[in-house]
């Protein structure tokens, strides 16, 4: 698994992974519920992250950058 991504607000990492997830793409959020729990934690931790498998990276940062529609 490779985090490929990082978002401070856990709606925007969640909007995210569904992105992925209607690609065909398995995310797996971490760090999410310490978040969901106390949002200031956010910024200790490095925000929220997405991991995908090594071998979706590419196909990842693809959908990624074109923005959602």
């Amino acid at each position: 698994m490779v985090v490929i991504a990082e978002f401070n607000r856990l709606v925007d990492a969640d909007l995210a992974k569904s992105r992925l997830e209607a690609a065909g793409i398995q995310a797996v959020l971490l760090d999410a519920q310490i978040v969901a729990m106390n949002p200031l934690y956010s910024l200790a931790l490095g925000g929220v992250k997405i991991a995908v498998a090594d071998e979706d990276t590419p196909r990842t940062r693809m959908i990624l950058k074109t923005p959602a529609q």
